[in-house]
């Protein structure tokens, strides 16, 4: 997940004295990072619009790779991490576990972001009553806890409370749509700011 931003030096300097055209691929340098700091700041706020409570990991996912005069070029992306995971709310489409299955707390406490904190998994399995697998009779695999006295057993027809559910598949709709967003504002935002850097490069 990137958006690379590019500006054509050549073009901008027609019709420029030379005192001007030397300053050119300068201010079009501050510009393009200019707007590229203007992006990723839009881009935490529409995580925290839209996502339910981002965690610190979560907003910390944006960076930048700055143009200088000898590349005008910058770019902003999402570090490795977190794009694995927020590319399904940019684009949408059916997440499939990397591995056995995917893991939705059910009847299980979550943190103040709704997720399940590390370890969370291992000490559940740990509680007396509490095993992971598909019950007798039940279509849904997950971590399910006997409800009832330490010594329940197997057979005793003890109630289940389901409190880790094992998913074979997640569906999103595309939520965030941070790469239009921010080719709006490139558009947008571009040719003001190169104006504004070139009258702080000529000073």
């Amino acid at each position: 997940m990137d958006l690379r931003i590019t500006s054509n030096a050549k073009q901008f300097q027609r019709g420029l004295n030379n005192a001007a055209r030397k300053q050119v691929p300068f201010a079009m340098s501050l510009a393009i990072n200019e707007v590229l700091n203007e992006i990723k700041r839009n881009w935490e706020k529409t995580l925290r619009r839209r996502l339910d409570n981002p965690t610190p990991f979560t907003m910390k996912a944006f960076a930048i790779k700055r143009a200088t005069k000898r590349n005008l070029r910058g770019v902003i992306f999402a570090k490795a991490i977190q794009a694995d995971y927020l590319l399904w709310q940019e684009d949408g489409g059916t997440r499939k576990p990397k591995r056995r299955a995917i893991l939705v707390p059910v009847g299980q406490r979550v943190n103040k972001y709704g997720n399940m904190p590390r370890g969370a998994v291992g000490r559940v399995l740990a509680m007396p009553n509490t095993f992971s697998g598909k019950p007798k009779g039940s279509s849904h695999a997950g971590i399910y806890r006997r409800l009832g006295t330490k010594n329940t057993s197997r057979k005793s027809g003890a109630k289940l409370k389901l409190l880790v559910s094992y998913e074979r598949k997640a569906r999103y709709k595309p939520s965030l749509k941070l790469i239009s967003g921010a080719a709006k504002t490139a558009t947008a935002r571009l040719p003001q700011a190169l104006l504004k850097a070139m009258r702080r490069a000529m000073k």
